[in-house]
């Protein structure tokens, strides 16, 4: 068995719309399974709960896509995913509708044709190459009908909001339900609330969720943003509410910028239901990530040889693909524990695999938002050994089920885990105190904190 969501709580009566850029399987990590989740999590909570994307794939792909998520049992009905260039290529009515008329306004950039099933051009997309803001243009979006161009609307942003206030409408055709949107992506965030005709409907709600830790190296609460985060925060104003993944990061964030200028609340990702048959090997470390530099597993591979020569069967079974492989399996040889390292690889389903045998989670990243692999280790009750990284973490394993290690310390790295795998009292307490946790951060909870978060955006729309 795997991991599937689990419902309860009470969210006030609206018409939701959680909108992400994509959801593709096997793609964007935790983001696309967490977005997938909080959905399920609502519609088991009583909500009415559409998904919208905006990738502008092939209907056929989205279709897969869409075919694998109700597999995966992430997706209950596959009409509640829907996509904005999929609508356009059924029904372009809206499209049509909300287009400006008369002269296009010239664009350097080359042009994306959207055809329908018959191959006739709906519209066309300015491809924007070389600008990370790339979403923030004004550059045209045409509009055909019969072969013809017969207006355009304003970018990406135009579009985007244009489709947004056709889904709303049909969703709520008079003032109840509201509709609610949450949205999962700081570009598309971007888009709704800036300035531009057509303007989002007064009458949508949206509320902003965050995914990622907002500042650089050395990840400190003034360390230096990027460009993105810092024109998010810009805006971020706008947003009838902004939605937290742990207190650590709002309250850096209030302390960096202030509490009044943006709604605040924190909706932590839940704990999920995880069915396991758990029969743990002894000595099983496992790593559960992409392999990239900011994962820092090479930092697991440094300290593996000072835990072995405590324990000497204590070996590392890593499941994940990503570009750093290749060194790291070089760094395996080199430090003469190749034997001692298992990978996995990419598999569909990680964690029904992780965790039946896992004996230790060790998570060792420079930044996170808040690691979904930390709440499924616990509700399996796997102990976690973690650095103390912003953030997710110490938040999440503040009432038990791991081990905080002082960020990028690989000998106190290799100390708790040596602590955690020899002392098998102590590996019990945390399997109990971590299931413990992982049920008092349950889906119930999740969806009550959301909750507050959109009464509060019901009864008191921002002004945009």
């Amino acid at each position: 068995m795997g991991v599937a969501p689990t419902g309860g709580g009470a969210l006030p009566e609206a018409r939701y719309l959680v909108l992400a850029s994509r959801l593709v399987p096997d793609r964007d990590g935790g983001f696309t399974i967490s977005v997938l989740r909080r959905a399920a999590d609502m519609a088991a909570a009583g909500a009415d709960v559409t998904l919208l994307t905006v990738d502008p794939g092939e209907t056929a792909d989205h279709d897969a896509h869409r075919a694998e998520w109700v597999r995966r049992g992430l997706l209950a009905d596959r009409s509640r995913l829907r996509n904005l260039f999929d609508d356009a290529r059924s029904d372009p009515s809206w499209l049509r509708r909300a287009a400006r008329p008369g002269p296009v306004p010239s664009s350097p950039w080359p042009r994306r044709a959207i055809t329908d099933v018959n191959g006739a051009t709906v519209l066309d997309l300015p491809v924007v190459s070389d600008d990370p803001a790339w979403h923030l243009t004004d550059a045209p979006v045409q509009v055909y009908d019969g072969g013809a161009v017969i207006g355009w609307l304003p970018g990406f942003g135009g579009l985007y909001r244009a489709w947004l206030n056709a889904v709303a409408a049909v969703a709520a055709p008079s003032e109840e339900p509201v509709p609610v949107v949450l949205c999962e992506a700081r570009q598309i965030g971007e888009t709704l609330v800036a300035a531009g005709k057509p303007a989002l409907d007064a009458g949508i709600r949206v509320l902003h969720t965050t995914h990622a830790c907002h500042v650089l190296s050395p990840f400190q609460w003034d360390s230096p943003m990027d460009a993105a985060w810092e024109r998010w925060f810009e805006i971020a104003g706008r947003f009838d509410g902004v939605l937290w993944l742990t207190p650590s990061q709002r309250d850096d964030v209030e302390r960096r910028f202030g509490a009044q200028w943006m709604r605040s609340f924190v909706v932590p990702h839940p704990a999920p239901a995880v069915s396991v048959s758990a029969d743990p090997v002894a000595g099983r470390i496992v790593i559960l990530n992409s392999l990239i530099p900011r994962k820092r597993v090479d930092h697991v591979l440094r300290a593996l040889p000072a835990v072995r020569s405590v324990v000497p069967h204590a070996h590392v079974r890593v499941f994940g693909d990503g570009p750093a492989l290749p060194e790291l399996r070089a760094l395996a040889a080199e430090l003469d524990i190749r034997d001692a390292v298992e990978w996995i690889g990419h598999v569909a389903d990680p964690a029904t695999q992780a965790w039946a045998s896992a004996d230790v989670l060790v998570l060792a990243s420079t930044n996170e938002g808040q690691p979904l692999v930390i709440l499924e280790a616990l509700a399996a009750g796997v102990p976690v050994v973690a650095y103390d990284m912003p953030y997710g973490p110490r938040d999440t394993l503040a009432h038990g089920g791991g081990v905080l290690v002082a960020d990028g310390d690989i000998d106190a790295l290799a100390a708790a885990l040596i602590d955690v795998l020899s002392d098998r009292e102590r590996h019990a307490e945390l399997s109990v105190s971590g299931r413990a946790a992982a049920a008092a951060m349950d889906a119930a909870a999740s969806m009550r904190a959301l909750g507050d978060a959109v009464r509060a955006a019901l009864a008191d729309p921002v002004s945009r």
